[in-house]
């Protein structure tokens, strides 16, 4: 495909003879792909809102079971203080969730970004699309209605990419693309990590008069003797 090609692709819908084409068109005229990336940037920062409201609520219920857990240890309660540790360990894996699909959204849409800037599809906005697919199963049944957007995101995205390349159809399962779709995957949970680090104290580690301990994750289990 030429340059010149390329372009009108890139930022129209292509024009076709066919009456059934004009048609459809006409009925429901296809986004050009430029335009669709726009939107679909503009919709997963509305989905990174949400969890970072959602992530700021589990970090206030996590300080106030924390300090009941501390403070039921300073009374002498270990019963209490394993029930409010085991909370804080559930609370803690929802939030290393959000946070992990949160810093995934954002590599996303800044691939999302580069391909609006050089228009490289297999290179930047294929490997994107993938991503974001792969991190909305995360949410599936802890925020479904996250889920149900970036899954209608990623299928209009598809679609408009279809649209754009029909001479040379992009291929989502290729080597390259699956590969740097896990390459956005692994960086962002490596910065997830590092943020959730920074948000969760670590809970003081039960021994020998509970018969329980935590383990790294701040879950508490008990010991038998």
């Amino acid at each position: 495909m030429g340059l010149q090609g390329w372009a009108k692709r890139w930022n129209a819908p292509e024009k076709t003879d066919t009456i059934g084409s004009k048609i459809r068109n006409f009925v429901n005229p296809p986004p050009p792909l430029r335009n669709q990336i726009i939107t679909a940037m503009y919709k997963i920062q509305a989905q990174i809102n949400k969890l970072d409201y959602s992530y700021a609520k589990l970090q206030s219920y996590d300080k106030m079971l924390f300090e009941k857990t501390v403070n039921a240890l300073v009374e002498g309660d270990k019963a209490k203080a394993i029930m409010y540790a085991n909370e804080v360990a559930e609370v803690r894996k929802m939030a290393k969730v959000i946070v992990t699909v949160r810093y995934a959204l954002e590599r996303v849409k800044l691939r999302l970004e580069t391909a609006l800037i050089f228009g490289d599809i297999n290179a930047n906005l294929a490997p994107a699309v993938v991503a974001l697919k792969e991190v909305a199963g995360y949410l599936k049944g802890m925020m479904p209605d996250v889920f149900t957007e970036l899954m209608e995101i990623d299928e209009a995205l598809q679609t408009a990419m279809y649209q754009a390349t029909a001479q040379i159809p992009v291929v989502f399962d290729n080597t390259v693309v699956t590969e740097e779709a896990q390459k956005i995957l692994r960086d962002a949970s490596i910065v997830a990590e590092q943020k959730f680090k920074e948000h969760f104290p670590e809970l003081p580690v039960f021994e020998k008069a509970g018969e329980a301990k935590t383990s790294s994750n701040g879950s508490v289990a008990a010991e038998g003797k």
